[in-house]
């Protein structure tokens, strides 16, 4: 088996958090999950995990039921909060198999169950089939949501994310901020330098802000030279900050003799719009106030 076991080393990438109170299930789990290529991080508490998931992307959960404090269902109906069942498996592994039980799982987000005393040939199975569902789920999404020139998600994706997460903070309660940023002088470059070089400014900011932002935000490419960032889980203060470090990223960058920069509105939750395009409107209506102020300097 050991050979085989290092062929799969090599193919597998993915990373699976573990999320249970028990160190012996963590560390046994951890070490089946290892040998065949997984990366795994494990947390003993539903808060530590959550907390984690703020910050960080993972392509599975495995989650126990019985914690103290925090339960695993309470903990499953917080990532569903954030995460759309076809965007992250949460699988259920406990001692817990009565109909009651399982049930109860599946009405707060699970994806599967695996019991603790199954063989550990059907945890990896189960493991595997939901990673490799969810990979193809995303391949597919890939090719009809991504924007060919820049890599970024297109509007029709960014539309679509902005209803949902509009909806998930009316229903739930949960924060999070829109940042809207238009490129200054794009036409312009087009026009002296040619599309090309147009072009390269546009995937050159693109990339930029992408290695800015957390694994968690999301950046869409919304036509022509405005871009938006949703940022999950942050403040206003915070949706600020990180707009001033793309605004200082993206200084850096010059195309022939052109220094690159974009003015940006910023939109949050917490100021209850009725409806989402009212949001989009905020925060552009915010951008254009400050492309006018800059154009004055």
């Amino acid at each position: 088996m050991q050979p085989e076991l290092k062929e799969i080393r090599g193919m597998v990438e993915e990373k699976i958090l573990i999320v249970d109170d028990n160190a012996e299930v963590l560390e046994k789990t951890t070490e089946l999950l290892t040998q065949v290529g997984y990366k795994v991080i494990c947390k003993a508490s539903g808060e530590e995990a959550l907390d984690y998931l703020n910050e960080n992307a993972v392509d599975l959960v495995l989650l126990d039921i019985n914690m103290p404090d925090m339960n695993g269902y309470e903990v499953c109906l917080r990532i569903r909060q954030r995460y759309a069942l076809d965007d992250l498996p949460v699988v259920f592994l406990t001692s817990r198999e009565d109909s009651d039980s399982v049930t109860k799982g599946f009405q707060s987000g699970a994806s599967d169950f695996v019991s603790k005393s199954a063989v550990p040939e059907i945890l990896l199975a189960r493991v595997n089939v939901h990673i490799r569902l969810a990979r193809s789920l995303r391949n597919l999404r890939d090719i009809s949501l991504t924007d060919d020139m820049t890599g970024c998600f297109n509007r029709r994706h960014g539309v679509f994310s902005l209803r949902e997460w509009f909806s998930r903070s009316k229903r739930y309660g949960t924060q999070f901020a829109v940042i809207y940023f238009d490129l200054n002088s794009l036409k312009a470059t087009n026009d002296k330098y040619g599309h090309q070089a147009g072009d390269l400014l546009l995937r050159s900011v693109s990339s930029t802000v992408k290695n800015m932002l957390r694994e968690t935000d999301l950046l869409f490419r919304m036509g022509g030279d405005e871009f938006m960032v949703i940022c999950p889980e942050t403040d206003k203060k915070g949706a600020i900050v990180c707009a001033e470090r793309m605004q200082k990223a993206v200084s850096e960058i010059t195309i022939v003799d052109k220094q690159a920069s974009f003015a940006y509105g910023i939109a949050h939750s917490s100021e209850d719009y009725k409806e989402m395009d009212d949001m989009l409107h905020s925060a552009d209506v915010s951008m254009y106030k400050m492309k006018q102020e800059m154009r004055k300097k």
